[in-house]
């Protein structure tokens, strides 16, 4: 991958986690709706599916250039996750906790579901990721950004059973994968696999700077175009009359703007493959701040999924009134150096839990080798 590309993607990545923090500081009871204008934009849902296309280019880069086979296909991807959910879940219990001590009132939408029979089943729903298969809406408390990795989680196995095995046995495991998800997921898996077609369209497009350049801005227009004359927002109410609102909230919930997601979608994949053209003789300026944008494109994962719980915490213990500016700035750097202290510290770390899963899947390797011998 070009080197250019490389880090405008891991700059877009680290500013679409800031742009999810900024949308949850936006709510009302952390802001006092100072902010609102900012959370009526939706612009947090929609970052979601910019993930989801980024996630799906960069998967099929990986495997691509790495030439990944199935062992470490899977020791990758779940390493890369429970690196960082591991300890996001044991942070928002214990955050939370300490909250729930020094300021009850604040979390009372939390504390009737603090209960421990529930907050274990909710940790070990969102560790197995089944939090949001079918009708289930399990969050690990304050933790709201949790639902996505259970779609992220999903992706990755249907990646792989397709991708990784043949004939019958890839149909088979798609099918009980496909099975497991259910309606939620099924519904916005296109916008994941579009990033996947993205990626290889991008290894044979050949088109001028003209075209390039149209690709990589025009989105941009198209997106500002949809929410200034509130399309996204008619769509969702077209689809709730359609389809009614309790199927909606139930049956597909946080993939409820389906329609206009799949827009979003083609958007960002036409952005990406007018960004690898443009590299090519721009955006020289982004080598100039490769390690920054490393750096911070590291603690992403970190950062969106740190944020929820410490932004209630801080906005629950610090002083000051809740419309003030400053209260507002100080929660976001409070947030951001909790993130770089645990979050360089999960990221030094990470081997070891890729070491352990590769430990852990040669050791079912061969014990399923042992029985097909005997």
């Amino acid at each position: 991958m070009n080197t250019r590309v490389s880090l405008y993607l891991d700059l877009l990545r680290f500013s679409a986690a800031m742009m999810v923090m900024f949308y949850h500081v936006a709510l009302s009871r952390i802001s006092g709706g100072v902010w609102q204008w900012y959370r009526d934009s939706h612009i947090g849902s929609d970052v979601v599916i910019l993930f989801f296309i980024l996630s799906g280019y960069v998967i099929a880069y990986v495997v691509d250039a790495k030439k990944e086979n199935k062992t470490d296909y899977m020791v990758n991807r779940l390493s890369r996750l429970y690196s960082v959910i591991v300890p996001a879940l044991l942070l928002t219990m214990v955050v939370d906790t300490i909250g729930i001590y020094l300021s009850p009132d604040f979390y009372i939408p939390w504390i009737n579901s603090y209960a421990i029979y529930d907050n274990v089943t909710s940790f070990f729903a969102n560790l197995f990721f089944v939090n949001q298969i079918w009708t289930f809406h399990i969050r690990p408390s304050t933790n709201g950004p949790f639902w996505s990795l259970s779609y992220e989680f999903w992706y990755y196995m249907l990646f792989f059973a397709v991708c990784y095995f043949t004939g019958k046995k890839r149909v088979l495991l798609a099918l009980l994968i496909l099975l497991i998800m259910g309606p939620k997921l099924w519904v916005l898996a296109p916008t994941w696999w579009l990033g996947v077609w993205t990626y290889r369209k991008s290894q044979t497009i050949n088109h001028s700077q003209v075209i390039g350049w149209l690709l990589f801005l025009s989105p941009i227009a198209i997106y500002t175009a949809i929410k200034y004359f509130g399309i996204d927002a008619d769509l969702l109410i077209w689809t709730k009359e359609v389809l009614g609102k309790e199927t909606v909230s139930t049956w597909l919930r946080y993939s409820d703007e389906f329609i206009i997601s799949f827009v979003y979608a083609v958007l960002v994949s036409m952005h990406f493959l007018g960004l690898v053209t443009v590299a090519k003789k721009h955006l020289f300026w982004l080598e100039r701040f490769k390690k920054p944008i490393r750096f911070w494109a590291g603690l992403t994962f970190s950062l969106y999924l740190f944020h929820s719980p410490l932004m209630n915490f801080f906005a629950s213990v610090l002083p000051g009134d809740i419309t003030s500016v400053w209260r507002h700035l100080a929660i976001v750097v409070c947030i951001m150096l909790v993130t770089v202290a645990l979050g360089s510290l999960t990221e030094k770390h990470k081997y070891k839990v890729r070491n352990l899963f590769r430990w852990i899947w040669q050791q079912l390797s061969t014990r399923k080798t042992q029985v097909q011998t005997t």
